[in-house]
């Protein structure tokens, strides 16, 4: 897979791919700049992982124990695939790249492929909005924007984006499924059933069912 992604040094990995990515990371808008780094602080593991503990507490348990399960399984599978394409950043392949970064979190010492903001912001988007579904045509733009706020910055290809999409979806649509998959409700009430009250079913927008009480 790492040959298909970049395959020679100073070589892009993708046909067209350049031109896409230089049209998205030219030039620079001080309300765009500000807008890119809002989205990207939105989309770190640990401000999504607030939204689950804001869930938990307002009631939406079962929500924010998949929530935050969700984010976590889609970081290591994330890394994993860095890792094993080892695709370089732009910046590594590309000449005169625009780099744009929160200044103190940078981020870009890992492998490109895939976007871990934008897998994270995809499977936030997907899990909570099918749960919440009046939110999901707001959510699914904002993951969008993520993505585009990271090729603005300089820190990833079109194809980065589009992977991280891609797992993004799929991972939030695995544990959407799961909410109601008896072998993974029963993990979930054996490892914080005693926690998971008030149940989410009392609640707006949660398929689950309030969990029995564990013996």
């Amino acid at each position: 897979m790492g040959v298909l992604f970049y395959a020679t040094p100073h070589r892009a990995p993708m046909a067209g791919e350049e031109e896409i990515f230089r049209a998205l990371n030219a030039g620079s808008h001080p309300a765009l700049d500000v807008l890119a780094l809002l989205l990207d602080f939105t989309a770190l593991l640990y401000v999504l992982l607030l939204y689950a503990v804001v869930l938990w507490f307002r009631g939406r348990r079962t929500l924010a124990f998949d929530l935050a399960v969700a984010l976590l399984a889609v970081l290591v599978l994330t890394e994993a695939l860095k890792f094993a394409i080892g695709r370089p950043r732009p910046a590594d392949v590309y000449q005169d790249v625009r780099l744009l970064a929160l200044p103190f979190l940078p981020d870009r010492f890992d492998p490109a492929f895939p976007s871990g903001h934008t897998s994270r912001a995809f499977v936030f988007a997907v899990l909570v909005g099918l749960h919440e579904r009046r939110w999901l045509p707001w959510l699914l733009p904002y993951a969008a924007l993520v993505g585009w706020a990271r090729i603005y910055e300089g820190a990833h290809y079109p194809t980065d984006i589009l992977g991280g999409a891609a797992l993004g979806i799929a991972m939030g649509l695995l544990f959407w499924k799961f909410d109601t998959w008896p072998p993974y409700g029963a993990f979930r009430t054996r490892l914080v059933g005693r926690w998971l009250s008030p149940g989410p079913a009392a609640l707006s927008g949660s398929r689950s069912s309030p969990p029995p009480t564990p013996r």
